[in-house]
């Protein structure tokens, strides 16, 4: 019998790039609606289902599965208790509960948790152990807010950036989430060949051949929703089956990096991803290149890696305006002055945190 619920979802994503996260969605067909930090929807197991397989920059897909006003831990208990958890949690297993309180009666977040947990074993034939890390199953996510309660449980396990192609790290790598916002905001046409001359352990191109060969990010990995009670196998296979029916050939995408084991690991991750991507140990090469491409690149802006920023900033701009007889290009950089220095005139398209500095994606298009 197909299964007609329809659920309260949550696509969390950094903040900055939700308005991404949204049109993602608008492409899967789905109306959503962005709130700082991600974008709520609606849908039954096919939308659960496709949300978490294709979105490339959301972290985690949540469901709402709760909702009520609290004062007093009794009364949370029994709230708690009336709602349907072993759809989630069929099994005895580990779960990860966080927990934040605000402006609210209830603000011990240790005391909330036990309570949750207690209302659920209520409702439960068996008990869930705690787990020492949220992505170890079916994590749980209660939020107490001017005394109303949300509680949801990630329906992805795992965080959604973590593709399983990235077996070698270099220093300073950026998300994968935050590579492909770069990619998809910059309006590449998945078409003309696309170069990354600063490219690291290779995220930025790994993400991007993923992107032009239509391979939605979590084809190769597993999620929470696998061991629900209402997980509709056979849905799933094909969903699994269209995207495969879907896939295209790879664009021509290039990346350079002066480092050798930088290099190294990024053909490595390729190989582990299943793109196929041209990478080579080089600092802005001359030759090997198409005369017309996409330039989308996080080149290093001296906090995390010590270089001469603006040095480097002011040869990447020389190098594009003589390598290339035409060429659009996105790149990140922490504040204006600095994207001044490659002397190309660029709008701020994004502006989000990477790994603790607020940078922007800056575009010539």
């Amino acid at each position: 019998m197909e299964n007609k619920t329809v659920f309260k979802l949550f696509a969390v994503s950094q903040p900055g790039i939700e308005k991404i996260t949204l049109l993602e969605l608008e492409d899967l067909g789905i109306k959503g609606k962005n709130v700082p930090g991600g974008v709520e929807f609606r849908g039954g197991l096919k939308e659960l289902y496709l949300s978490n397989l294709w979105l490339r920059t959301a972290n985690r897909i949540l469901v709402r599965v709760a909702s009520f006003k609290v004062t007093a831990f009794s009364e949370l208990v029994k709230k708690v208790s009336r709602y349907p958890w072993d759809i989630y949690f069929p099994f005895s297993q580990k779960v990860r509960i966080r927990v934040t309180c605000r402006k609210s009666k209830l603000y011990h977040s240790k005391a909330v948790a036990e309570r949750v947990l207690k209302g659920i074993h209520h409702r439960l034939k068996h008990k869930l152990e705690k787990a020492q890390f949220e992505d170890e199953g079916t994590s749980i996510i209660v939020r107490i807010d001017n005394d109303f309660c949300t509680i949801s449980v990630s329906s992805s396990g795992i965080s959604l950036h973590k593709r399983g192609y990235r077996v070698v790290e270099t220093e300073a790598p950026l998300r994968e989430t935050l590579a492909s916002a770069m990619i998809l905001a910059s309006g590449w046409d998945r078409k003309t060949p696309l170069v990354d001359p600063f490219c690291g352990s290779g995220t930025i191109s790994i993400e991007a051949a993923l992107i032009g060969g239509n391979i939605p990010p979590g084809l190769n990995r597993e999620f929470a929703f696998m061991k629900w009670k209402n997980f509709d196998e056979s849905l799933w296979n094909q969903i699994l089956e269209d995207a495969r029916k879907n896939m295209k050939d790879f664009p021509e995408v290039y990346g350079f990096d002066i480092s050798e084991r930088a290099i190294k690991a990024a053909i490595k991750n390729a190989k582990a991803a299943g793109v196929k991507v041209s990478f080579k140990v080089a600092s802005f090469p001359e030759d090997g290149v198409p005369p017309l491409v996409y330039v989308i690149t996080n080149p290093p802006y001296g906090k995390r890696i010590k270089v001469n920023a603006e040095k480097v900033y002011k040869k990447f701009g020389n190098w594009l305006k003589k390598s290339f007889s035409g060429y659009k290009v996105g790149f990140l950089a922490p504040y204006d002055r600095l994207a001044s220095a490659t002397g190309i005139k660029c709008k701020k398209i994004l502006s989000f945190s990477n790994g603790g500095i607020r940078v922007n994606l800056y575009c010539n298009r």
